[in-house]
Formats: structure tokens, C-alpha cells, sequence
């Protein structure tokens, strides 16, 4: 395995980039991962580097690098100290300040630098995402469908709200392979508030698929964090390989 950080030159700063691909020449075909609310952080990493590992070129871009470098948020703290204190306000500020045009922005900064690399397919790729990752995954899908050709989504977060534009509504116009993973016991975004969102996932047929953890809860995927669900998680990497294998490459 070969893992390393890069700077990419935005013109307005640097964006940080967390690549992992196995030893070798490749090309491997490439999975972009989008981290977590509370950040990269070492569960995400261990993540990223297991689907690595299966023959993917995975590259995590930093969501919050306009703010700092590499930031990570304790969850538990943070609620631990209230919904309305400083702290809490602080992070949901910049949650919810990185836009979605940022985030694309990024994305087309990575895709341009990775073009370049010849370790790196290209062609058809995939994308998996954590909480409001799993936001950009249907954005990405949504927006850019000669780019990504199959998305995974993990305990999705703001993908369902009162914007005219809301992500699930722009589900059915999606070309390539979508499939979404909720918990029953998600006490951020709960089953009900998602299930707009599940819908609209079944109801691309053969496109889409859902799966419903009985007990999981928000972060069930993230390794070693509080909400870890080592059944959950390992039924939805293991749709995700299946999904990648499929999907990616030039060879798809």
C-alpha cells in the first residue's frame, strides 16, 4: 500500500488531498472519499485505506481545508457540551459553510491533478460518503454524470431538506449506480427524515439500492468511533466492492 498527503494549488490555497492505492504501476481505477462531519480523521483513514486495499485508487479530499488543514471535531464532546454552546455552533458553522459549489470546486481540482497520474484510472469513477459526504456522493452523481459512474452513501445526512434543490430530488436524474445504507437507530438523521431520500434511491430500479441496519446508528461505518456497527459496516463495504468492481475503470 502506498499512502501520502498532497497540496493542490487552488489559486485561493492549498487544498489538502489524501491519496492510498496499492503497490504497483496500476492504472487503478479511482474512488473518491468524502470524510465524515467530524472530519478525516483516523477511523476515515482506516476506511480509505481498506478500500484501497481491494485495488482502488482512493482520494479523500479535506472538506474544511478554507478554514485550516486536515481539521477533526470530537463528536462526543462537542454534544457533550450542548447544542447551542460556542463550540458546537462553531462546527456547524463550518459544516454547513462549505458549500456545495466549494466542495465541487474541490473535486475538479482533484480530478485534474489525478488525470495527470498515470497510477490512476480515471475513467468511470466511483465515490463513497459519511454523513454529509453522502451528500456530495448524490450531488456528484447529479451533476457530473460523464465523471461518476456509481456513488455509495453511508448514514447520509442534509440530503433531505427544505431547498428547492434538495439532493433527493435530484435523485431520479441520475444515469449511474447509487446505493444508500441507513441505520434504524441514526439519532442525527433518522430513518423517517431520510426516507424522502431512500425513495427516491428504490425507485431508480436496478440503479439504486437501499439498505436499512436494524440498530445502527450515525457514524456506524466509521472504524473505532462510538457508533461503530461491525455488521452494518461490513455489509455496506462489501456492497460497495461489489458495486466499484462493476462500475469503475476502464474496463466497466
Amino acid at each position: 500500500m502506498q499512502t501520502e498527503r498532497r497540496e493542490l494549488d487552488t489559486g485561493d490555497g492549498q487544498l489538502g488531498l489524501y491519496v492510498a492505492r496499492p503497490d504497483g504501476d496500476g492504472p487503478f481505477p479511482l474512488v473518491m472519499f468524502f470524510h465524515h462531519g467530524p472530519g478525516f480523521d483516523d477511523g476515515s483513514r482506516e476506511a480509505a485505506d481498506a478500500i484501497a486495499d481491494e485495488g482502488y485508487c482512493v482520494a479523500v479530499p479535506d472538506r474544511y481545508w478554507r478554514n485550516g488543514p486536515w481539521l477533526t471535531f470530537d463528536i462526543a464532546a462537542l454534544f457533550a457540551e450542548g447544542p447551542d454552546s460556542p463550540a458546537m455552533q462553531e462546527f456547524l458553522g463550518l459544516l454547513l459553510g462549505t458549500t456545495d459549489d466549494m466542495v465541487s470546486a474541490d473535486i475538479a481540482a482533484v480530478l485534474a491533478s489525478l488525470e495527470a497520474d498515470p497510477a490512476v484510472d480515471t475513467a468511470n469513477v466511483g465515490c463513497i460518503g459519511y454523513c454529509i459526504g453522502a451528500r456530495t456522493v448524490v450531488r456528484a452523481l447529479a451533476g457530473q454524470p460523464d465523471t461518476f459512474a456509481a456513488g455509495v452513501g453511508l448514514h447520509p445526512s442534509f440530503c433531505v431538506t427544505p431547498e428547492p434543490n434538495s439532493p433527493h430530488l435530484t435523485v431520479p436524474t441520475i444515469s449511474g449506480r447509487l446505493h444508500m445504507a441507513q441505520g434504524t437507530a441514526d439519532q442525527l438523521a433518522s430513518l423517517e427524515q431520510n426516507q424522502p431520500l431512500l425513495d427516491a434511491v428504490a425507485e431508480l430500479g436496478e440503479r439504486g439500492s437501499i439498505d436499512v441496519i436494524e440498530g445502527a446508528d450515525h457514524g456506524f461505518a466509521v472504524p473505532g468511533g462510538h457508533a461503530y456497527h461491525p455488521e452494518g459496516a461490513a455489509r455496506s463495504y462489501a456492497t460497495a466492492h461489489t458495486i466499484f468492481a462493476q462500475h469503475l475503470g476502464s474496463n466497466a
